[in-house]
């Protein structure tokens, strides 16, 4: 696990769009996984700028969502179709062919999730998956539990994701319950994975995946230590733990390669 500390957010948008334009540019028909939220749209605005001024070729890369909300279409203004639309798609010269998302308005939910696993492996498999985690340490939707699926699956959303996603959304009675998600096996099965995080309230988190020796699904962010190629990248704030009654976070990690 390769861990890289950025100074703010901008300097981490940049390095994770460079990371990102790089494998582009090695493999132009790319199949990447993109994730949705605050934390990537500096660097979906880079990778926007470095096609406009460095000519960064998306004609031929394949993007798929990692997750959408049920049953929320790729119209919605909410939708993490509509997301990566937004920042992305409608400012590159991307194939929208070449766009993935799955059909969280089909009649049979879990026949879709399998259809979208199929198109993943028509695909040839994912060459860079680019991750967040939440304050529980889920990764897409996948929630802390005693069990957590493999495959692409309908998530239930915990209370606390649904509090933190109310910010997207007029009210929290508006934020959907439910997503489907690509599962764990198919996080792992990338050949490469990215994770950010940004600002102070991932310091706890953070530390705690940078920290764990063990694999557990009450944090299913430890299952990336059984994955051979992941870089954490965050930024300073990120790269602190807050301490309770402390006017200022404590560093508790610095940049540096883990075993494991």
């Amino acid at each position: 696990m390769h861990v890289f500390i950025k100074k703010d957010y901008q300097e981490l948008s940049r390095a994770a769009a460079a990371m990102v334009a790089a494998a582009i540019r090695e493999r132009p028909d790319l199949v990447a996984a993109l994730p949705t939220g605050g934390t990537p749209v500096g660097m979906l605005r880079e990778l926007v700028r470095l096609h406009q001024t460095e000519g960064l070729d998306f004609s031929k890369a394949r993007i798929l969502n990692i997750d959408e909300y049920v049953p929320l279409g790729p119209d919605h203004p909410q939708s993490y179709y509509r997301y990566l639309q937004e920042f992305l798609y409608q400012n590159v010269n991307i194939n929208q062919t070449n766009t993935f998302v799955p059909d969280v308005r089909a009649a049979d939910l879990q026949a879709a999730c399998a259809a979208y696993d199929q198109r993943i492996a028509g695909l040839g498999g994912i060459d860079l998956m680019v991750l967040g985690i939440g304050g529980d340490g889920h990764i897409g939707f996948n929630e802390p539990a005693a069990e957590l699926s493999a495959d692409t699956h309908v998530a239930d959303l915990s209370a606390e994701t649904i509090r933190d996603n109310s910010r997207f959304f007029e009210t929290v009675a508006e934020v959907p319950r439910q997503a489907a998600t690509m599962g764990v096996g198919v996080i792992l099965q990338a050949r490469k994975i990215l994770l950010l995080a940004s600002g102070r309230s991932k310091g706890a988190v953070i530390n705690r995946l940078l920290t764990q020796r063990t694999v557990t699904p009450h944090f299913p962010a430890s299952l990336l230590l059984l994955h051979r190629d992941v870089t954490v990248m965050v930024d300073e704030a990120a790269a602190a733990a807050e301490i309770e009654g402390a006017n200022e976070p404590t560093p508790v990690i610095n940049e540096r390669k883990l075993s494991g």
